[in-house]
């Protein structure tokens, strides 16, 4: 179908989070508000230490007021369950570590045209169906209409794509995606934004950080960085020409590091990606060098604004 590409991948996270205090426990520990804790309600947010660093993000599928699913592409089962069980003190809570299953995202401005198509209900924003093994929510890759439809095993993910198929969408590789994802301004956590940074530096404050919840860790610092000022560092788009690069790599400005290269995918006949800069030295245009060559700072990453949620 027209304006609709699909992409194929495997969760890195699925958890279930179970018990009379699951709704309490993660909503102190999420960036974003769990209430209502209705069934059907889907949430993206981040996961941070306690001196507001990020250690993962995810969907979160409220499933009944003591059943949270918990989605994440990129972000480590591992990093999760450790965070969250290091939190746990007197809260009746169960956390399994579930098979991640498999996954596709729908991208464009037809995809909700294929979701008609299929039979499946559109889930507003906020929200997540459940239909036939799969669960469909809206995800974080573009600018325009865009779902994750996130099914529970390998046969009900190879039925899907089967129809999706018939539907004339075209599945596209990893670098189409994250050339989609780049150009929209999300960042990827936690390649991009991760451990070293804070969500300010991956101007997620206001969007998968908010400022109206009541306390989750690390949100005093992320509050004090918000109301101080404009943070040291920042993700912008960068660009080069040849082999694309491994990240991560650290970049120059003469002899002064400046910053780090933390993505890079080929598009044409060079690359583009992201890096972490302070944002004293990054000036749109300026090339900075890095061991194998140098790239140029394109602009400033950022698809929201802080403070506008």
């Amino acid at each position: 179908m027209e304006s609709v590409f699909g992409y194929e991948y495997e969760p890195t996270a699925h958890l279930l989070v179970t018990d009379e205090d699951a709704a309490d426990f993660l909503q102190s520990q999420f960036t974003n508000d769990l209430r209502p804790f209705e069934e059907g309600r889907s949430t993206y947010g981040l996961w941070l230490d306690v001196k507001g660093k990020v250690v993962a993000d995810s969907f979160v599928l409220c499933e009944g007021e003591e059943r949270f699913r918990i989605l994440s592409e990129a972000s480590a089962a591992t990093a999760l369950v450790e965070k969250l069980e290091r939190h746990i003190i007197a809260d009746d809570v169960e956390i399994e570590v579930l098979p991640a299953g498999r996954a596709i995202a729908l991208v464009g401005v037809s995809a909700e045209a294929v979701l008609q198509a299929l039979g499946f209900a559109v889930p507003r924003e906020g929200a997540f169906v459940q239909t036939e093994g799969v669960s469909i929510f809206r995800g974080r890759r573009s600018l325009v209409a865009n779902f994750e439809l996130w099914a529970e095993s390998e046969a009900v993910a190879s039925r899907l794509k089967a129809r999706l198929l018939e539907q004339s969408v075209e599945f596209v590789t990893q670098e189409r995606v994250h050339a989609v994802r780049i150009a929209a301004g999300i960042p990827s956590v936690p390649v991009e934004i991760g451990p070293a940074d804070l969500p300010g530096e991956g101007a997620l404050v206001g969007d998968a950080v908010s400022l109206q919840k009541g306390c989750y860790l690390g949100q005093e610092v992320v509050s004090r960085m918000y109301n101080v000022g404009s943070p040291q560092r920042a993700l912008y788009r960068m660009a080069g020409s040849g082999v694309v690069p491994v990240c991560p790599v650290v970049l120059y400005q003469g002899a002064k590091k400046v910053g780090e290269l933390r993505s890079a995918f080929s598009v044409g006949d060079g690359w583009q990606g992201v890096a972490i800069l302070k944002t004293r030295f990054a000036v749109v245009g300026a090339a900075l060098a890095y061991d194998a060559g140098s790239a140029e700072v394109e602009c400033l990453f950022s698809a929201v604004q802080e403070g506008s949620k």
